[in-house]
């Protein structure tokens, strides 16, 4: 596959999507990899070199895949985002352990790659930390749209409409896979149709990762 790349934004469209789809974005967390763990550490690492208070797995819950400035914000106030960031990029590393692929997630873009499918990976991570971490599992997409690439983080549209300039695609022909409403809501402001991951819904509902291959091919039910 080709190397990981990045992008210029696009301008926003509101043309309807035309199905099927001949493109793939997949969301990172709770789609092609399961990090809440690693984040959750590494958000705690931060807690106690910042003297902000422990972070529970609750309170990370509700919070997780928000924005750096979000949890700079919540988590630890009277520091900037750029401490925050900064902090991130030199120590998630310590904890990716912790991070567990989702079965099928590496065969499924070998698929895809075989059928010159093309694909991008959206995740609300810093590109310094998703790059590396994507490269561990051998998830290599042709093109990766991080939270430094974009000014606004899902549920805007703006990743899918980036990774859409970089590839020479329009969004109503890429299928988005994700797990959660803000997911759904970018795929919908976009244009796009959604493929709901385990129990978000949407244009089609998958159980496995595998099925995004049957969508590709027209034999999905």
């Amino acid at each position: 596959m080709p190397a990981i790349v990045g992008f210029v934004i696009s301008p926003r469209t509101s043309r309807r999507n035309l199905m099927p789809p001949i493109a793939v974005f997949f969301d990172i967390d709770g789609v092609l990899l399961d990090s809440f763990p690693a984040w959750l550490a590494v958000m705690n690492a931060a807690s106690t070199h910042f003297g902000s208070p422990p972070i529970s797995r609750e309170a990370f819950h509700t919070a997780f895949g928000q924005s750096s400035k979000s949890d700079a914000a919540l988590f630890y106030p009277g520091h900037t985002t750029i401490e925050v960031d900064e902090f991130f990029k030199a120590h998630f590393h310590e904890h990716t352990a912790l991070v567990i692929a989702t079965p099928g997630a590496k065969s499924v873009l070998d698929g895809l790659d075989q059928r010159g499918v093309p694909m991008a990976v959206m995740t609300s991570m810093h590109s310094a930390i998703a790059r590396p971490l994507l490269e561990a599992f051998g998830l290599i997409p042709h093109a990766l749209i991080a939270s430094d690439d974009v000014e606004d983080l899902m549920p805007a549209p703006d990743m899918i409409f980036r990774g859409c300039e970089v590839l020479g695609l329009v969004p109503w022909d890429v299928l988005v896979v994700g797990h959660s409403k803000f997911d759904q809501q970018a795929a919908a402001a976009a244009g796009s149709p959604f493929a709901g991951f385990g129990s978000a819904s949407g244009n089609f509902t998958i159980a496995n990762l595998s099925d995004i291959l049957s969508i590709i091919d027209g034999t999905h039910d």
